[in-house]
């Protein structure tokens, strides 16, 4: 009988160490601060997309993007297009009701009017500008007056797109 009660003392001096683990445990579990939660990261809305005229891309052309409707843009956002006719834009924080123009001038280029961009704005919205070259007119010369140059005819093959890298895009946060 005294190897049963050796044993006894044991398993409840385990028992009491093992309950009060466990009751440690559960009051700090349950005490413990949770941390805040972490609020989402603000949503990149980007704009991007090729300059191009008949089947080249435009380098060096400017890429301007008016908001309306959104506080603290103080004008229009500009991007230059790479070797590749590539311009991009990520921005901010851009508020739900802001709508936007796109635009693209290059020298040598006819300006066009601004492009409308869908509204509500997308988080990612692509769109390609063909610009059309001008023609430049000559005085006039003596002799035969020369046929006018045709414009070439079929179809014009749209140069392939090579995107701007996230490190070249034009980023801004808008402020709310």
């Amino acid at each position: 009988m005294g190897n049963q009660s050796s044993l006894a003392k044991v398993g409840a001096w385990l028992a009491g160490i093992a309950a009060t683990v466990i009751s440690g445990y559960l009051l700090w579990y349950f005490t413990v601060p949770k941390p805040p939660p972490v609020p989402p990261a603000p949503a990149v809305t980007t704009f991007e997309g090729m300059v191009y005229s008949n089947d080249a891309p435009v380098a060096k052309a400017m890429v301007s993007l008016k908001l309306t409707g959104t506080a603290g843009t103080g004008g229009p956002i500009v991007d230059f297009t790479d070797d590749n006719g590539a311009y991009k834009f990520e921005l901010t924080g851009l508020p739900d009701k802001t709508e936007g123009t796109l635009a693209a001038d290059a020298q040598g280029y006819e300006p066009i009017k601004p492009r409308r961009l869908p509204t509500p704005l997308q988080t990612d919205v692509r769109l390609d500008i063909p610009l059309t070259l001008l023609v430049a007119v000559a005085g006039p010369t003596p002799g035969p007056t020369p046929a006018p140059k045709q414009a070439p005819t079929g179809l014009v093959r749209i140069p392939a797109y090579v995107p701007k890298t996230a490190i070249m895009a034009k980023q801004v946060r808008i402020a709310r």
